[in-house]
């Protein structure tokens, strides 16, 4: 999920009736505001996917970032988290995201990873070997269409997650579920206008329909929120939380024989467990040129259920943005507009 520089337009601006002293209230609670929400992103660490922002038709972003992820505990379902071994997981995924229209965008990522597990309890199968094994995860298409450009954005979305082909799923090492997935949801942004017109906040929350595997449908809910500070032009800043629950699957439960499920769903219970989790991040990106950035986030799990934890998610990258704006103008079309007018790559945790 990735928004990028050109996509913030200003929603408003200040209003012109306001008396002198309230714009001095203004500024004083931006600048204490600011400095505020600086310590919430960097005290907190996942920088997430909310798109409601597009960019103007004919532009788009690519985007080339590296990921290291690392687990060290395992959540069962009664809240118990246990070290069973380390997970160490290195993902470079490319992402690619274009607008149509002014109302509608496509975009497209693909992950490589490649993950080692070292400990006491491997799967039986050659991924847990203590060596690393790669491979091309899951193809994502992401389908998003403008409703609402006013104060509030409103863009609802379609997001396909589709295996680019058959991958070992038994393992702690595994680089993925091997599951069909497609989400259905909408996403929301927002100028602090008047007080912080230089912060934002979006939102994005999606139900996700996945592959039934052994007559089990473990769908699941998604939702993200992030809020972003222009620090000044070119240097933004974020904190996220992201988190799922699923609806279906089964409990891991350590008070009963073989965690309560039978021989058969052990070999699948990556894919049927009813696992929840709640990520927490932040980041910042800097604009090298009007049409380069680098962007840098931390996150890591602060709650989970059938799962892994996120011990750390470090993300690095940079992208381009691309198009007829800069093609006619040498920059992106909106590079001038006033901040702030774009978020962060998804750095959300692409391995399992």
């Amino acid at each position: 999920m990735r928004c990028s520089t050109a996509q913030l337009t200003r929603s408003s601006n200040l209003c012109t009736g306001l008396s002198i002293e309230v714009r001095r209230l203004a500024r004083k609670i931006q600048v204490t505001s600011g400095c505020l929400i600086f310590l919430v992103l960097f005290v907190s660490p996942a920088i997430l996917s909310a798109q409601a922002w597009l960019f103007p038709p004919g532009e788009g972003t690519v985007a080339i970032s590296y990921q290291d992820v690392y687990v060290r505990n395992h959540a069962f379902a009664e809240g118990v988290t246990l070290d069973r071994g380390h997970t160490l997981s290195h993902v470079l995924n490319a992402d690619v995201d274009y607008s149509l229209t002014r109302k509608l965008a496509v975009r497209i990522a693909m992950p490589y990873v490649t993950a080692r597990y070292r400990g006491p309890s491997p799967h039986p199968t050659v991924n847990d070997d203590g060596k690393y094994h790669g491979t091309f995860q899951d193809y994502s298409f992401d389908l998003r269409y403008n409703l609402s450009n006013g104060p509030v954005v409103v863009t609802p979305f379609f997001n396909a997650v589709i295996p680019s082909h058959g991958y070992e799923y038994f393992a702690h090492s595994a680089i993925g579920k091997d599951v069909h997935e497609y989400h259905v949801g909408t996403n929301l942004g927002r100028r602090m206008d008047p007080i912080l017109p230089e912060a934002y906040i979006q939102a994005r929350y999606s139900y996700a329909f996945v592959s039934r595997v052994l007559g089990i449908k473990p769908n699941r809910s998604n939702a993200e929120v992030q809020i972003g500070y222009f620090v000044k032009p070119g240097l933004s800043v974020m904190g996220t939380l992201q988190g799922a629950y699923t609806h279906g699957g089964v409990d891991l439960r350590l008070d009963v024989p073989s965690l309560g499920i039978t021989p058969e769903q052990w070999r699948v219970h990556d894919q049927i467990a009813r696992d929840n989790i709640l990520d927490a991040g932040g980041g910042l990106v800097y604009g090298l040129t009007p049409s380069v950035e680098v962007f840098a986030s931390v996150a890591r799990s602060v709650a989970g259920r059938n799962t892994h934890l996120h011990t750390s998610v470090i993300t690095v990258g940079f992208s381009r943005t691309f198009g007829s704006g800069l093609k006619e103008k040498g920059q992106s079309s909106l590079a001038g507009a006033p901040a702030p007018r774009k978020a962060l790559v998804c750095t959300c945790a692409r391995a399992k």
